[in-house]
């Protein structure tokens, strides 16, 4: 059963809470120095100067335009790195057709995540409380490194880490890093706009996995948002998450898709 405040809301607006939450992070890493960006009505993107995340395009409004001219327009600034190869599609896309129309130029569906969302106060408390594992909100540089340095491994990403310092002094970013027997195993991001607290870089060791670490730190991060009056919970979860997030309360509202330029 769908909780009662999402009962409240309609799903294209719980569709757009999830989405623009995401867009809002892409927009706030969008203005530190060490990204090329574009930020325009018809498409906006953040591309990293010196790291691989956050890297794509994201917010395409392209109706009333010549939309096959403008995606060729795109391929040609990604083929001269001059934009990233990566084109995130969901619900707020304009047209709504547009992912089919990435992979007829040359654009292939590269990775697909499911848009989620919670009531908070709802959350199941019982999936969230582990003794073995200690929850901390990063306060400092060097709990903020470690956060990086997990972050890379579980993702293979390398992290512009002035750009997390910059984050971390925004009021709608929290870091969080999960202990275990002394040892930083886990990590996410809290996100809070759009009215939402959106989950993001949820990571756990490898070696690590399947022992609910992933969720006792989103929920202690969710419970947090709740407690800072905060009442939806969003996040983009791959096909395995979804299982598991359904286990805090998450339900499916919509599909988030990225494509790169393959051809």
């Amino acid at each position: 059963m769908i909780n009662n405040i999402l009962k409240e809301i309609s799903s294209n607006s719980i569709n757009s809470y999830i989405e623009k939450d995401l867009d809002d992070f892409y927009a706030k890493s969008s203005q530190h120095a060490n990204f090329n960006s574009r930020l325009e009505d018809k498409i906006s993107w953040v591309f990293a100067k010196n790291a691989d995340w956050p890297n794509c395009i994201f917010r395409a409004n392209l109706v009333d335009l010549n939309i096959e001219n403008e995606i060729l327009e795109i391929k040609k600034l990604i083929l001269e790195g001059k934009a990233p190869n990566g084109w995130t599609v969901g619900p707020l896309t304009k047209p709504s057709n547009l992912g089919h129309l990435l992979e007829k130029n040359g654009f292939s569906n590269v990775y697909q995540q499911v848009g989620m969302a919670v009531d908070l106060k709802n959350i199941k408390n019982e999936m969230i409380y582990n003794n073995d594992l200690e929850v901390e909100l990063v306060d400092n540089e060097e709990s903020l490194e470690q956060w990086a340095k997990t972050v890379s491994l579980v993702f293979s990403v390398k992290v512009d880490f002035e750009l997390l310092k910059f984050l971390r002094l925004q009021p709608e970013v929290k870091f969080y890093i999960g202990n275990f027997e002394g040892k930083v195993i886990s990590t996410l991001m809290l996100y809070l706009s759009s009215g939402v607290a959106g989950l993001h870089a949820v990571s756990t060791l490898s070696e690590y996995r399947g022992k609910g670490f992933g969720l006792i730190i989103s929920g202690n991060a969710l419970l947090d948002a709740y407690k800072m009056g905060f009442y939806v919970g969003v996040l983009q979860a791959s096909t395995l998450g979804e299982r598991v997030y359904k286990k805090l309360g998450f339900q499916k509202y919509c599909d988030i898709i990225s494509y790169e330029l393959t051809e």
